[in-house]
């Protein structure tokens, strides 16, 4: 439904503004244009324009609302990270800015209109202690350092799915982890302007304690009555908890096989970042697999020569944590060497070891090959479109599987990028 009872639930729960994530962009620009138009709310990012600088007019960047008597200026922000973590060309026409001075230019422009407070949604993110709320870092914590309490009054943060209730430079910030699981709570007094502000606070959601409300309830019953025998479809046995635990695990390294199953590779890469949960053990349906798999990318066959394929590995290992599977290979690396020369081994399925001189097919997604995750293809290459979703890719792989079972094998649980000590 492309979002469709999403925008009902946010209505529905009357939300007053929103940041611009960048799996809004998912299905297309027409697509959200048409979301934002349906949702009562604004969807802010003042630090997007178009690649000439020109505003994007459907973008708004803040909004003034009067909450109890307050008049409240909100500013939102976008991750100028998005061109690298949703499909490159659905935003190919659009920059994402570094936000500092935006935010800092809209704030004033609020106070200057009358606004008594200015709190900032940033689809921006960062990590704290779980032993220590101000052991922090990340995009967010650096962005309150640049601005500070003069700027603004608090932060409400998004994107890392994590639990934020802290101070920063004097800026309150918080982010309520996700999907619903907690919901963040910051006291922004009207007096006493300059005294200490107050702490955060994330209180967790306990489910079986809340009575649903029956207009949600009727959204989320007609939402999935609308595809419930595609969602409750079985797809296999499975007989252990497939986690998504560390940067190399038995489930991504399945991912990838079945990818390059579908795609007849000789190589598949698949990234990290499109697997959102974890397999349950016991009877596996689609809806499991959906929500595995959730943004129907597609696949790609791409031509690389042996040493092509070797540069391209270098780049997946070549950041400060591995982000990637593969399937095909086994790929050795010193981690402790310089980016651009940590390879140390490559060993393709049944011991050879890869030839730079052959040509490989190698399978991934048309998001990967867009350059997603920020890792290029090398130039000159030939991309093929397989024709197949990578969620269909996933299904077909498990359904063939013998007796239909699903039995993860040490094989499948060892790691293929693997770190030299």
């Amino acid at each position: 439904a492309f979002g469709r009872p999403v925008v009902a639930f946010l209505n529905a729960l009357g939300v007053t503004a929103g940041a611009l994530g960048n799996h809004e962009f998912d299905w297309g620009q027409d697509s959200l244009r048409a979301r934002m138009r349906e949702l009562r709310s604004p969807i802010l990012g003042a630090n997007v324009t178009y690649a000439d600088g020109r505003d994007v007019p459907w973008i708004p960047d803040d909004t003034l609302v009067e909450l109890s008597g307050v008049r409240v200026g909100i500013v939102g922000i976008a991750d100028p990270a998005t061109p690298r973590t949703t499909m490159p060309r659905n935003v190919a026409d659009l920059r994402f800015a570094a936000p500092a001075s935006v935010v800092r230019d809209r704030a004033r422009a609020l106070r200057a209109r009358g606004a008594q407070k200015v709190i900032l949604v940033a689809h921006l993110g960062g990590f704290c202690d779980r032993d220590d709320a101000d052991r922090c870092n990340g995009a967010i914590f650096d962005l309150a350092r640049e601005l500070g309490p003069d700027v603004l009054d608090a932060i409400v943060s998004g994107h890392t799915h994590s639990q934020v209730s802290t101070v920063v430079n004097g800026i309150p910030i918080v982010q309520a982890r996700l999907s619903g699981r907690a919901v963040g709570i910051v006291d922004l007094p009207l007096d006493g302007r300059g005294a200490p502000p107050a702490r955060p606070v994330v209180r967790v959601v306990e489910s079986d304690r809340i009575v649903a409300e029956t207009d949600i309830a009727g959204i989320v019953a007609g939402a999935m009555d609308a595809v419930a025998d595609r969602l409750s479809a079985f797809v296999v046995e499975n007989t252990e908890l497939l986690p998504r635990d560390g940067d190399q695990y038995a489930l991504g390294n399945l991912i990838a096989d079945a990818q390059r199953a579908a795609g007849r590779g000789d190589v598949a890469v698949m990234n990290n970042g499109g697997i959102r949960t974890e397999l349950r053990a016991g009877r596996v349906v689609w809806w499991d697999l959906f929500e595995l798999q959730p943004f129907g990318n597609r696949l790609v066959a791409v031509q690389m020569r042996g040493s092509d394929l070797r540069r391209y590995l270098e780049g997946l290992v070549g950041g400060n944590g591995v982000r990637f599977h593969v399937s095909g290979l086994v790929a050795e690396f010193d981690p402790n060497a310089p980016a651009g020369s940590r390879l140390r081994r490559v060993t393709l399925a049944g011991g050879t070891p890869l030839d730079d001189r052959r040509t490989y097919r190698v399978v991934m997604t048309d998001f990967l090959a867009s350059e997603g995750e920020g890792v290029r293809i090398p130039a000159g290459m030939t991309v093929e479109e397989v024709d197949v979703v990578d969620l269909d890719a996933m299904i077909a792989y498990l359904r063939a599987l013998p007796s239909g079972r699903l039995v993860p094998s040490d094989a499948l649980r060892a790691p293929r990028l693997r770190r030299l000590p």
